[in-house]
């Protein structure tokens, strides 16, 4: 399920207390499993013995209640006092086309095809996710997803941003795309002493790992098949992004931590 016994056993009791209900661990597997290999419900019918609407409604209910651990998972409350510089980066998510909604917008240079764009904020004391935010166009610049907002329009931007919901006396790190913003985000310059390079290198390099491990769901590997429609497309895909950044925190949280920074 790409995440360890011990942060599946941690996850089955969060959702316990979360729904003061017994959890069915047969469905709740069909999920993780799902999220993992990303199959079709034909395949997973033959799988698990149950009928395709079965699999498709419960693997959905499941699917939803792991999202639902969000809130009490990925939040910058927690933060160490000695926590002064956090990573910050998008990744991309490749999918279909956006057929209700076709544009260039969608185009990820990562991928070269259609795709949307999630912001990710990892803690380097903790080593815990802190913070997510899309789905957006992957044309979206980075710089333009962390302000909720184009530059010259402040008056427009999105209080619901990392802009406005960073913690008083922290700054980010970035990488270049960042550079616009340097009341907020540090970036690498040729100023900076080997050490200051060094530390913020491994800071983004831990960002990359919470990729790697993202990506290892195939449900984000892609391409994103589900969704009716371009709203509908991007729910679906922000659900299962915010699921399977939950169960990365599980697996960070019980035995297998980020590299120390």
């Amino acid at each position: 399920y790409d995440i360890g016994p011990r942060a599946v056993k941690q996850l089955v009791s969060d959702l316990k207390k979360e729904y003061d209900e017994p959890i069915d661990l047969p469905n709740l597997f069909m999920a993780l499993h799902w999220l993992k290999v990303y199959g079709t419900e034909e395949v997973m019918a033959g799988q698990w013995g149950y009928g395709e609407q079965y699999c498709r409604e419960n693997t959905q209910q499941f699917v939803k209640k792991i999202r639902s651990m969000k809130s009490k998972k990925i939040t910058f409350r927690g933060l160490h006092p000695k926590c002064r510089f956090i990573p910050v980066d998008c990744v991309h998510i490749t999918c279909f086309e956006f057929g209700c909604n076709p544009s260039s917008k969608w185009w990820s240079h990562k991928s070269n095809g259609p795709g949307v764009s999630f912001e990710v904020v990892t803690d380097p004391v903790a080593g815990h996710v802190r913070w997510s935010n899309g789905p957006e166009p992957c044309s979206t610049h980075d710089l333009t997803i962390f302000r909720g907002g184009k530059k010259g329009k402040e008056k427009e931007w999105k209080r619901s941003s990392l802009y406005f919901n960073l913690p008083l006396g922290v700054r980010l790190v970035g990488d270049s795309a960042y550079a616009g913003q340097p009341d907020k985000v540090s970036t690498t310059n040729a100023a900076h002493d080997p050490a200051t390079k060094e530390l913020f290198a491994r800071m983004k390099a831990m960002q990359e790992t919470v990729f790697k491990r993202l990506k290892d769901f195939k449900v984000l590997r892609g391409p994103f098949r589900h969704g009716q429609g371009t709203e509908d497309k991007l729910e679906k895909i922000k659900l299962c992004f915010e699921a399977c950044l939950v169960l990365v925190q599980y697996d960070i949280e019980n035995g297998h931590p980020l590299f120390q920074v």
